[in-house]
């Protein structure tokens, strides 16, 4: 009977093992299997990672384009302006070069008109001394670009051309062409 015993224990024993090594198994495949479906999942994630870089690449050297076209259109606005900014000012200072020799031949007018010379209210020897400057302020020169600026800004504020010219001390004229020439620009 001992010998039955022990045939019976090691059956057993084997049995035991045979059923382990079963689960064993069992939960080796069932991880392999999640691992799998992990792993294929990555992978899909990984093809999405690469479509949505290629529509990102797209979309930046779209954005390239069309920056560059921007800055080509804005250099052009640009060099019009400066263009139509020259222009101006090579027909305010002929405007101002005329008003001068219109001033010189009206004194050359009465100079040799037969009424004796021009009266000068100053003593002989004395200069006129320059006006005082509006609440004791120094007057500062501004470049012609912030006078533009200025101008337009006055403009769209409703100020007619008269209130600019006096508020930047200006020619009424001078306001009227820079207005006109802004005018042109935007249509």
């Amino acid at each position: 009977m001992e010998p039955i015993l022990i045939i019976l224990s090691l059956l057993t024993i084997s049995i035991i093992t045979l059923v382990f090594v079963v689960v064993w198994r069992d939960r080796r495949d069932l991880k392999l299997r999640q691992i799998t479906g992990e792993i294929e999942k990555v992978e899909e994630l990984l093809k999405e990672m690469d479509q949505y870089k290629k529509e990102i690449k797209e979309m930046l050297a779209t954005a390239k384009k069309q920056t560059d076209q921007a800055v080509s259109r804005v250099d052009n606005q640009v060099k019009q302006v400066r263009d139509s900014v020259v222009k101006l000012e090579q027909h305010v200072h002929s405007g101002s070069k005329d008003s001068r020799d219109s001033g010189r031949d009206k004194a050359r007018q009465q100079k040799y008109s037969g009424r004796g010379k021009p009266r000068n209210p100053n003593k002989k020897g004395q200069t006129t001394p320059p006006p005082p400057s509006k609440g004791g302020e120094q007057d500062q020169r501004i470049n012609d670009g912030e006078k533009f600026a200025k101008m337009v800004k006055m403009a769209d504020e409703g100020l007619n051309t008269q209130e600019i010219a006096k508020r930047l001390n200006i020619g009424r004229k001078e306001v009227e062409l820079v207005l006109q020439l802004k005018r042109k620009q935007i249509s």
